[in-house]
């Protein structure tokens, strides 16, 4: 059974969705967690969870697409705790769902800045001491519009399709160093986000059909399940570097299982 009892985990979008049951997966394992997002309330609401359930977690508010933020945030957990051991970099965001043609620009490279600027800054603020310790765990999230194209997110697809190649490039600098990253896609979940999405128009985001039609089937993730399998891949004993990891992958099904029985 894993433990991480000893780590400081950093979990950034933690306020709802797959932010909120990483940390409260990772704080139930033993870890120490720092749950970031830009909504004070509901970080608040999660970091009461986790202490009611017996775990430790800080709530710090960030934006992660500013350099500053993310900066006083991984201070934050060295001041409350020390050192990060675990960076989760979850916070995104879906918007803008539009044709490009008719897309506001500074919604665009907003979406980007968050997506792609959310997981470069936390990285690079966490990386210099789990280097010098020769030792840490960072865990991307990535999606399946890293590969399938879809009409109306250019800027979430190019995006998602961004962090993985950071994820695989950066691989290459960690070889040897005792940290490793990797991307995980969850898939589908029944989120907050999956919702937003689907109150959108078919004719902004033609796969919001699909979408609605998943969720009247019954068809999405809990994000609980995805959160089992971003705590082995943050866990010490794992050793996932570079890998683009996908939900349905069965190799990685029977791994998370053997890790975290139940």
């Amino acid at each position: 059974m894993t433990t991480l009892r000893g780590q400081v985990a950093i979990v950034t979008g933690g306020g709802r969705g797959l932010g909120r049951a990483v940390a409260e997966t990772l704080a139930a394992l033993g870890a120490d967690v720092v749950v970031a997002s830009r909504n004070a309330p509901e970080l608040d609401e999660v970091v009461r969870a986790i202490r009611r359930a017996g775990g430790h977690a800080l709530a710090q508010t960030a934006d992660v697409s500013d350099a500053r933020q993310v900066q006083e945030l991984v201070l934050a957990a060295e001041r409350w705790v020390g050192p990060a051991s675990i960076l989760v970099n979850n916070a995104g965001t879906a918007e803008p769902m539009a044709a490009l043609v008719r897309s506001d620009p500074a919604l665009w490279l907003r979406g980007i800045s968050i997506n792609i600027g959310g997981t470069y800054l936390p990285t690079r603020a966490v990386l210099p001491g789990m280097l010098e310790r020769g030792s840490g765990r960072i865990v991307n999230i990535s999606s399946g519009a890293a590969t399938r194209p879809t009409a109306g997110w250019t800027a979430y697809s190019a995006a998602k399709a961004g962090v993985v190649q950071l994820t695989r490039s950066l691989a290459l600098e960690l070889e040897g160093t005792g940290v490793t990253v990797c991307s995980y896609n969850p898939g589908p979940l029944d989120t907050e986000m999956q919702e937003r999405i689907r109150r959108t128009s078919a004719d902004d985001f033609p796969r919001a059909d699909e979408f609605r039609q998943m969720h009247r089937e019954g068809r999405l993730r809990d994000p609980k399940d995805a959160a089992r399998a971003i705590a082995y891949l943050a866990s010490p004993s794992t050793e996932r570097n570079g890998e683009a990891l996908e939900h349905g992958d069965p190799d990685l099904a029977r791994a998370v299982e053997a890790a975290l029985p139940g």
